[in-house]
């Protein structure tokens, strides 16, 4: 499996924007799934970068064992620790936060900023696309002309069409949650009288959904 063996909560690639105002200071929340530690080092310097002209650029991390997190500049312990925080109790994984401050002449304080900075990063997570990341198995069912239909049918409850190439015979890839396997199993050789050639492909950690 990828990323380890545990499944987890992440968000979507798509960067979500989230932006709140406290007493004339401008706080906006940006937020992005990252592969790894590196990506999201990246991800805080392309926002400093756009940000340039900002007080502050906070940010918070977490990928898998690896976890860091910045005040960049504002009060010890008021900005980055609360966000990693709200990342960590949102149960959240390769995830990266970055919170960008227009100072706007209106001190906050440490309970302020801290306050700030945490509503800050729950916001933009509030509005994050959230992923499950399950332990799932692909596998690949070779079958005749004449079972795609049924089989496609029988499967549509379980597991995720992947890919479907037209040979000799009809391969179909598939995905679907490790704990379904023998259900699966089970499916093709009822569906397919035994006929259906069902091969595991790799056991990894994914994204599952239906859209039946």
């Amino acid at each position: 499996m990828t990323k380890g063996s545990q499944e987890y909560t992440t968000i979507s690639n798509s960067e979500t924007v989230a932006e709140i105002v406290i007493e004339k200071s401008r706080f906006i929340a940006s937020a992005i799934h990252v592969d790894n530690a590196e990506q999201a080092v990246e991800y805080v310097n392309a926002k400093r970068k756009k940000y340039f002209d900002a007080t502050h650029n906070c940010y918070a991390f977490i990928a898998g064992d690896k976890a860091k997190f910045s005040d960049d500049g504002e009060p010890q312990g008021t900005a980055g620790l609360p966000m990693y925080e709200c990342i960590k109790n949102n149960n959240l994984d390769y995830v990266c936060v970055v919170v960008t401050r227009y100072f706007g002449g209106v001190k906050l304080g440490a309970g302020g900023l801290v306050r700030a900075y945490s509503g800050s990063c729950a916001e933009v997570l509030k509005q994050c696309e959230k992923l499950q990341m399950t332990d799932c198995t692909r596998a690949e069912v070779a079958i005749d002309y004449s079972l795609l239909k049924p089989l496609r049918k029988a499967l549509q409850l379980y597991a995720q069409e992947e890919n479907v190439f037209y040979e000799d015979k009809v391969r179909l890839t598939i995905l679907f949650p490790t704990v379904l396997y023998n259900t699966i199993s089970d499916i093709v050789v009822q569906t397919t009288l035994g006929k259906g050639v069902f091969t595991v492909k790799e056991q990894l950690l994914a994204h599952f959904s239906l859209l039946n």
